[in-house]
Order: C-alpha cells, then structure tokens, then sequence
C-alpha cells in the first residue's frame, strides 16, 4: 500500500526530544480561539494516537510524522500531522498560531475544518482537523493507490475547490489568500467532495465586501531571518504565479487564481506541474507544453490517456480556456474565483447535456473535433 500524502492529513509540532514526554499538569490560559473550536489536552492527544505508537503512524517525511488518532472512546477518527521542530522552530511555531487562528474562523462545505488544537506545553502544538479519507487529489492523479477519476468527478472536485477558493477571496468576513493552491492541498473525503487544505502560509487582506483588489504587502526579503523562510514566500514551485518571482514580496488574490489554473491543467492532462527528463538536468512546465500542443493542433495529444473519448468537445473547449485564463502572464487579465467557479459549473453543463444527446449503447465515447489555437481566448502564442 502506498503510504499517504502528508498534506492529506491535519497538522501539529512536536518538538523530537518531547514525543514521549508526560504532559503537564492542568491547561494554561491560551492565547488561541478556543471559544471558536475544542482545545485538546495533550493526555487527549496522546490517549487517541496510543501515546505516538509507531503502528499508527500514517506517513513519514524528513520535518514530520502522521499518526492516526482515536478520540472520543473511539468515536471520532482523525489524523494528527507533527512537525518535528528543529533550527526552523520559529517559524514552525508562528504557522501553528496562523493556521489555527485563521482556519478556525472559516465554515464552508469545501474548506476543511478545524476540529481543535493542543498548546500545553511551549514548543509541542497540535491542530486537529476533520480526516480525509481518500486523501489529495495529487494522489488519484498520480498515484497507484487509487483508480483514475473519471472525468465528471474532477470537474466536480475542481467546481468545489473553485467554490472554496471563491469563499475565501470573497465570502469571508476578511478576504484571505491561500498562497499554496496545489494538488496535494485539496483533500477528498468519503464521498470525494473536495476542501481546501494546509492554510500555514495564508494571509488575511482586507474586508472581502471591498471591491479592491486584495494585495497584502510582506516583508522585504532582506527583513526576513532564514533562508527557508524566504523560500517559503514563494509556495510550491510549478504552482507559483510568474510575477512572484519578480517581487515575492507583494501577494494578490491572483495569484492563488494562477495556482489554481495549473491545478485545471494538471487534472485535464494527468500531468505533474513540472516533469524532468531521464537525468533531471531539463525541467518543463505545463504550459510550455499545453501551449505546444495547442499551436501544433494536437490539442488531444495533451489530454490524460484515461480520458480518450470521455469528454464532450464543448466542455473542454470551455474548460480549457478557462484554465488558460487563469495561467496568463499578466495578471490583471487573470479572471476573478467567482467567474472561474460558474464557467467549470457551465463546462459541467455541457457535458450532463452532450452525455444526454449521445445515443446510449454502453460508454459515451466521443470523436476527436479538432481545434484551432485561435478557438482559446487566452491561448499564449
């Protein structure tokens, strides 16, 4: 079995030298929102995962351990993500404290939801989220774990992730930017309805009933102590918005629109956001090669395998030309979530509508329709 994302599960830091470490006695007054969600003891914490048994450890990276956690008498299952502190504590630390004060006060169908957090002890803080059981949505692209989504169920999952990125640009009470839309943080639960994961690089603007655009200015680069904290301005290279890496410094909503574009691409073409040749000496993103196939006319010749035939030639002349929108270089061009998120509900319509016009004798198999560059709006010649 191949051992889960680390992003499909909920988050914590754990100092190494304090996993085994009893718990002090009685809970301090916390600084965090506990009015907003349940403040776990770390007894709580160390009951439910069997005090860190190694039998329940979900997955392992270099900073960190996924542990499955029993809680309530076994009633509730969840999964506890611990980061293992190390030269980067303060800016392990300060995520903790992002993350819970600002996903607790986000209620959507498609962000995931904070159950609680543990903050005993100084340098050992826990976050409980709800589990996702059929983990990240890089994984049913990617991975060998689970069978290839068929097409309607992306366009479903990427609908849901655009409704939860639209809350949070829009629907919030202040306006928040992710900064780290990928395919690893959108997370699936039993009946495969997406959320928005992993907030630890999010930044709250302004009121999100303000017409402006949302632009939140970070520290100058020279400002910022350590080397890993400057990379982390950045996100998740493949996914980061071009003008970024001309300012890192200056972070707008479009960019999370961006980010969200290379995810449309990713799950149309079954394609990582940046493939390496043999020797991993060459690199190539998506869009090159989007764009390549797109000005060659072998527009099919780009799409996932699984999905020969499968779509409807007007839903994916809409979908792709919505994700081409959210790819392009400039960005005041970009569209905003809320446009993003009817035009995929309307790609979706179109192919419920070409699904029903198709005479039925088994699978919906459609003929390759072959399309000009000049049929997308956004096509980057």
């Amino acid at each position: 079995m191949r051992t889960p994302s680390l992003s499909s599960f909920c988050f914590c830091t754990v100092s190494e030298s304090k996993l085994k470490k009893k718990p002090s006695k009685g809970k301090a007054k916390s600084s965090l929102p506990q009015h907003l969600c349940r403040r776990f003891s770390l007894e709580e914490i160390r009951v439910a995962t069997n005090n860190f048994d190694s039998h329940l450890v979900l997955g392992k990276g270099g900073s960190a351990v996924v542990y499955r956690g029993l809680f309530d008498d076994g009633a509730s299952v969840f999964a506890v993500k611990c980061l293992l502190v190390g030269s980067s504590r303060q800016q392990t630390l300060e995520d903790f404290r992002n993350e819970v004060q600002l996903v607790c006060q986000l209620r959507h169908q498609h962000i995931l939801t904070l159950i609680g957090f543990c903050d005993e002890a100084e340098d050992e803080k826990i976050i409980v989220f709800n589990y996702m059981s059929k983990g990240s949505l890089f994984n049913h692209l990617h991975g060998t774990r689970y069978d290839p989504l068929p097409w309607k169920q992306r366009l479903e999952i990427c609908i849901g992730a655009a409704r939860g990125l639209h809350y949070l640009h829009a629907g919030a009470k202040r306006a928040v930017i992710h900064r780290d839309i990928k395919t690893k943080n959108i997370l699936l639960d039993d009946q495969k309805i997406s959320k928005i994961a992993d907030f630890s690089l999010s930044k709250i603007g302004p009121f999100s009933l303000s017409n402006a655009p949302i632009r939140i200015e970070l520290p100058p680069l020279d400002e910022i102590e350590s080397e890993t904290s400057r990379t982390r301005l950045f996100g998740t290279l493949g996914y980061v918005a071009p003008e970024l890496f001309i300012d890192a410094t200056l972070v707008t909503e479009k960019s999370d629109v961006y980010s969200f574009g290379v995810v449309l691409l990713e799950v149309l073409c079954g394609r990582k956001p940046i493939t390496f040749d043999a020797g991993y000496r060459n690199h190539r993103h998506i869009i090159f090669w989007v764009n390549e196939h797109l000005k060659n006319g072998s527009i099919y010749q780009m799409i996932d395998p699984y999905l020969e035939g499968k779509i409807a030639p007007s839903c994916l002349q809409k979908f792709l030309d919505i994700a081409l929108s959210c790819v392009h270089v400039g960005e005041h061009k970009r569209p905003a979530l809320g446009e993003v998120e009817v035009t995929l509900e309307l790609a979706l319509e179109l192919q419920n509508k070409a699904d029903s016009e198709v005479e039925w004798h088994g699978e919906v198999m459609y003929e390759e329709v072959p399309f000009p560059a000049s049929a997308f709006t956004n096509f980057a010649d």
